[in-house]
């Protein structure tokens, strides 16, 4: 099967997955399609991203490699979508012997402009991200890590948006981000009690007091 995605869509998704994460699929995007459409993934344990593709596919899940990944470059002159080509379909393994089995992975070929790359797909199991992504969220105080708030700025910034979407807290569970009915991210907060008063010496003057300087 063939999937045209645009770069920006890609680019921005893959902000989100891992760098040299010892789970290693997670240093890939999890591509998965559908009659509905279909669905990139990126993920690194503290937030993830989902970015919508419209169209009509077979159905398949595929863990992309990094290798793959990190070819595709957002830049204004750069090419305007990817597209990638692989067996349709789930992850397949087959019999190894007597003692269990073995994993046979799919060619996937990534057409950027006028590059063409082929690579294996990754085993793995990622995160399901429909159980990740909350429903609604309450508004209950949190904190975020700036780097991953950054994140967030930028694929504003990839996606067309002068402006950051914010993150629409929801206490120790995670916060989420639609930054357009195609993309949203889900942030993890971090377990941190900020000092809600300022302590004293802000408000103290740093000039000497008049009575000193008359007795001086």
């Amino acid at each position: 099967m063939n999937i045209t995605i645009r770069t920006e869509l890609f680019v921005a998704a893959s902000l989100f997955r891992g760098i040299d994460d010892i789970r290693y699929y997670l240093n890939g995007l999890l591509l998965e399609t559908g009659a509905n459409g279909a669905r990139l993934v990126g993920c690194d344990g503290h937030q993830l991203a989902v970015a919508r593709i419209d169209g009509w596919y077979p159905e398949s899940s595929i863990i992309l490699p990094v290798n793959l990944v990190s070819l595709v470059k957002h830049k204004t002159r750069e090419p305007q979508s990817i597209v990638l080509e692989f067996k349709e379909g789930h992850q397949h393994y087959r019999k190894k012997g007597n003692v269990g089995s073995e994993f046979v992975p799919r060619d996937i070929t990534l057409t950027f402009g006028e590059t063409t790359t082929t690579a294996k797909e990754l085993d793995g199991k990622f995160p399901d991200y429909r159980r990740v992504v909350p429903g609604e969220v309450d508004g209950t105080a949190a904190q975020f890590d700036p780097d991953l708030v950054n994140r967030i700025d930028k694929a504003c910034s990839i996606l067309g948006y002068k402006h950051f979407a914010g993150i629409a807290q929801n206490g120790k569970s995670s916060g989420l981000s639609v930054i357009d009915e195609g993309f949203l991210v889900v942030t993890m907060p971090f377990d941190v009690v900020p000092l809600k008063v300022a302590p004293s010496w802000i408000q103290q003057s740093l000039s000497e007091p008049e009575q000193v300087r008359i007795a001086a």
